[in-house]
């Protein structure tokens, strides 16, 4: 049967042509509603009937009228209402955990953190989380939480929002979103960290207006969030992305995950550290800072195995940008300036070498793109608001 006779569906054409317009609104800032017509496609009319019924609940805003290109009627511009409701945003890290309240406008209205004890399990840390989630809602008191997202650690299932493997907690299988979820008493979604870091930077950072882009975490482990078209890849298996356990010595040391001679094993954190022979990558990048010769060359040669696994990926993917965020990438030039040499080094056509910036976002990036989950899913109508009453029960 043609899907296009198929009952229910003059809804679904409703909600995504409402989700053409706000995502315009979210990507431009401010647009008359010609300019959306235009933009998205949609006749005028359907402009017209969605926008108004977006202003009446309060999502849009209207402004000052500006000039007519002709003579007549002054062009209003919409905008999105920042203030309408905020998503939750949670990073769960190896040795932290960060909540955002965030805004429409990706703009940070509440954060807590707290720390995640080693050895920690499941239900204790989403306890901690639930409480600080709480905590940041009740000093932000928003109109509507419109849900939680959560960027987690390791191997995620995004669909099922299960965590199947954190090697770094030793967790398999955990179903972390339904657990935040029951103590929130709100919808949950969940990706893996580094994904949630490229698409917060996607929607809030140097990766918008970008369709196809990489965003590599260099931390106490590596791996790359893909954006192509305009969206995050993920993969068939949630496995897209996965550089840090790239071979890079047939011989080298053993890695967590089992194999031997993994990028993360030469390139990260730890592997740095162990390098330079101090006790952390912090203090490598302060000595590093200062003159030292064995910190220098530690971050030299990391960023050298992050460069080639960065040529590799850019050979297959053929990127217009690279982004970089983690811990490790608060080394800056130490870091990136052989980073950048070896991907041109190693790069087909000297003459379209996939330029590379830092995240825009920094510490917030990954907890921010959680964020973006919920809103994405908002947007496009996978999401119902709960309104400030929700507080009142917590």
């Amino acid at each position: 049967m043609d899907r296009r006779f198929v009952p229910g569906n003059a809804r679904l054409l409703k909600e995504l042509n409402q989700y053409q317009i706000l995502d315009a609104l979210r990507r431009h800032g401010s647009l008359a509603r010609s300019e959306l017509a235009r933009i998205t496609g949609l006749t005028p009319p359907t402009v017209g009937a969605i926008t108004a019924a977006l202003l009446a609940d309060g999502l849009l805003l209207e402004g000052e009228g500006l000039p007519a290109a002709s003579a007549g009627r002054r062009a209003v511009p919409l905008s999105l209402n920042p203030a309408w409701g905020v998503a939750i945003g949670v990073l769960l890290s190896i040795t932290r955990a960060q909540v955002l309240a965030v805004d429409l406008g990706g703009t940070v209205r509440g954060r807590a953190e707290l720390t995640v004890p080693s050895g920690a399990q499941p239900g204790e840390v989403a306890d901690g989380i639930a409480a600080a989630v709480r905590r940041v809602l009740g000093e932000v008191r928003p109109r509507r939480v419109i849900g939680a997202g959560a960027a987690l650690h390791g191997v995620v299932d995004h669909a099922g929002g299960v965590m199947r493997f954190a090697p770094h907690f030793g967790w398999r299988d955990v179903p972390f979103a339904a657990m935040l979820a029951g103590r929130l008493e709100l919808p949950v979604v969940a990706d893996n960290d580094v994904r949630c870091m490229a698409l917060g930077e996607l929607w809030f950072g140097a990766g918008r207006g970008v369709q196809n882009f990489v965003c590599v975490r260099v931390g106490s482990g590596i791996g790359a969030g893909i954006v192509l078209d305009g969206s995050l890849f993920r993969g068939g298996r949630a496995l897209a992305g996965e550089i840090g356990h790239f071979t890079v010595d047939l011989n080298g040391p053993l890695c967590h995950c089992g194999s031997r001679g993994c990028l993360e094993t030469v390139a990260s954190g730890p592997a740095i550290a162990r390098r330079a022979g101090m006790e952390s990558a912090t203090a490598v990048a302060r000595a590093a800072e200062a003159g030292d010769a064995r910190a220098l060359q530690a971050l030299a040669d990391a960023g050298t195995h992050v460069g080639v696994a960065i040529a590799n990926l850019a050979k297959t993917l053929d990127p217009e940008l690279v982004l970089i965020g983690g811990g490790v990438a608060r080394a800056g030039e130490h870091l990136l300036a052989p980073l950048r040499r070896a991907i041109a080094a190693h790069a087909l056509d000297q003459r379209a070498v996939v330029p590379v910036r830092p995240v825009a976002l920094g510490d917030d990036a990954a907890a921010a793109g959680a964020a973006a989950l919920v809103l994405e899913r908002f947007f496009r109508g996978g999401a119902v608001p709960a309104v400030l009453g929700w507080m009142g029960r917590h």
